[in-house]
């Protein structure tokens, strides 16, 4: 299993649009093949909470091979759906993370 984290810097002001955004059109397309699942967003925390919002969202998926797939076909669609809708007001970096037996 693997573990496929976005992370997005907010603005505070968009805000409620971007997790309404997240919640009801992003989260349903990425999911919507099977290939990644169990979505989990998260707010990062600052010490400064003048500055914008960072929220991490991530999913889990098999393997490498299934998530370079799914990138391939639905999370180049999903980066320029969240561009076409943002503009360059929210950016992000994505993260592939593998989990350790504690």
């Amino acid at each position: 299993m693997v573990i496929y984290n976005t992370t997005f810097n907010v603005p505070k002001e968009l805000q409620n649009e971007f997790l309404d955004f997240i919640r009801n059109e992003y989260i349903p397309l990425a999911t919507k093949n099977g290939t990644i699942q169990e979505p989990r967003l998260t707010r990062v925390f600052s010490r400064d909470e003048d500055e914008d919002y960072s929220y991490a969202l991530e999913f889990k998926a098999d393997t490498i091979e299934a998530l370079e797939k799914w990138n391939r076909e639905y999370g180049r669609k999903l980066f320029f759906l969240i561009t076409t809708t943002f503009r360059q007001h929210i950016q992000g970096f994505a993260t592939l993370l593998h989990p350790i037996d504690l």
